[in-house]
């Protein structure tokens, strides 16, 4: 047998069915697999707001917002507007403003309303859960969209709330390797029955495979050079390709 044949043999639709055939959970990333956002990256307006860092801040590149401002507005659970902007900026010794307040509020207030669920997520999510697989979020995230996106006739009906696992509660986010083993100890399962499906190599795929659950790379628009992600990473162009690859949960999880 030649290596072409070898290589689509190792990526063909029943390679996967084989390969997946005990996964019992799946783990879901939020934004960007599951939801997306018009307002792209809120945590960069706070830090603008803040006036932390607006040197460093570049408009057109959303990762510019500063890694430690991102992951205390991560791993803050405080509720309130308000009370949440005072709190992260304690952290950093700034003060608030009343001016401030009333721009943060304003950035929270057009996330929740901008915040939509994709088509092709949704329905893989309905056909999956009707055939038996346990569905968890893992999820970076601060509190604000919460509502609106997991009320019950939205995503609120795929995802047990005690099965979401999110960044501002436990603390701790991604890519941190430990969110991951709250998240299989959350579903008392073994990491190797979890497929972990998210859109981000660096903060979903490569800390999921670490922790020893399984993974699945959503690229809808192929970002990654494919030489980039490693062995044993499922690539998918879109979620509804799992339903093809997942055709039921084992009898007993």
């Amino acid at each position: 047998m030649n290596t072409t044949s070898v290589q689509l043999a190792k990526n063909s639709p029943d390679y996967w069915r084989s390969a997946l055939s005990g996964i019992s959970t799946l783990c879901v990333d939020l934004w960007g697999t599951v939801a997306r956002s018009d307002n792209r990256e809120p945590i960069l307006d706070a830090q603008r707001i803040l006036g932390y860092k607006v040197d460093t801040i570049d408009p057109k590149d959303l990762r510019s917002v500063d890694p430690a401002f991102l992951n205390v507005c991560l791993t803050t659970d405080v509720r309130d507007a308000v009370g949440f902007l005072r709190s992260v900026a304690s952290r950093f010794d700034l003060s608030v403003n009343a001016q401030q307040v009333d721009q943060f509020q304003d950035v929270v207030d057009q996330e929740s309303s901008c915040s939509g669920v994709f088509f092709d997520a949704k329905n893989a999510l309905k056909v999956l859960k009707g055939r038996g697989f346990k569905l968890s979020l893992v999820s970076n995230l601060w509190s604000f969209p919460v509502d609106c996106l997991f009320a019950e006739d939205n995503l609120g009906k795929y995802f047990p709330e005690e099965l979401r696992v999110y960044s501002f509660v436990e603390g701790v986010s991604k890519p941190d390797p430990e969110i991951y083993r709250r998240a299989y100890i959350r579903n008392k399962c073994h990491p190797g029955d979890c497929l972990m499906i998210g859109d981000h190599l660096e903060n979903d795929i490569l800390p999921a495979l670490a922790v020893g659950m399984k993974a699945c790379l959503v690229d809808r628009n192929r970002k990654y050079d494919p030489a980039t992600i490693p062995d044993g990473v499922l690539v998918v162009k879109s979620m509804e390709d799992l339903i093809a690859l997942l055709p039921e949960a084992p009898a007993a999880y």
